[in-house]
């Protein structure tokens, strides 16, 4: 397998997730991920871009970062927007794995389960937050070897 890696700066508008979701999947499909894995990653990275353009406040633009090599894949989001609420972000970390009670608790906020389904999706989150300039969400999948097809 080939190892790639791009980046991309986008625009903080709704039209940029589905160019950054096709990027990663050309991408994938170029060197072979399996698409079960691909599909997650879309969907972790669609979350993680949604959040920038909902949250990031007065930023301009974003970058989209990721690498596939043969044993992972990373994707990096970046905004230099106002960055995570502090209060808000420990309340997500605090919950690492959504469970079914917190995934329908009513009192639950929509805001923060973004970063549970990516969390759940993934292997490998860290989030980089900082206040007034911006926030990094860093996610890892691990690759398994595509099984071969049966004659």
């Amino acid at each position: 397998m080939v190892d790639v890696n791009w980046t991309l700066l986008l625009p903080r508008e709704a039209q940029s997730v589905g160019k950054a979701r096709r990027m990663l999947r050309d991408t994938a499909d170029l060197v072979g991920m399996d698409p079960d894995i691909t599909f997650d990653l879309g969907v972790a990275l669609t979350e993680a871009c949604a959040n920038v353009i909902e949250h990031s406040g007065p930023a301009e633009g974003y970058w989209v970062a990721a690498g596939i090599s043969a044993d992972r894949c990373w994707v990096d989001v970046i905004d230099n927007g106002v960055g995570f609420a502090p209060r808000r972000l420990v309340e997500v970390r605090g919950a690492r794995r959504p469970t079914a009670a917190v995934a329908t608790a009513p009192d639950m906020a929509e805001s923060g389960r973004g970063l549970m389904l990516i969390e759940a999706l993934c292997d490998r989150v860290d989030i980089r937050n900082h206040p007034a300039r911006g926030a990094m969400i860093h996610f890892e999948r691990d690759l398994k070897p595509r099984e071969p097809v049966a004659a």
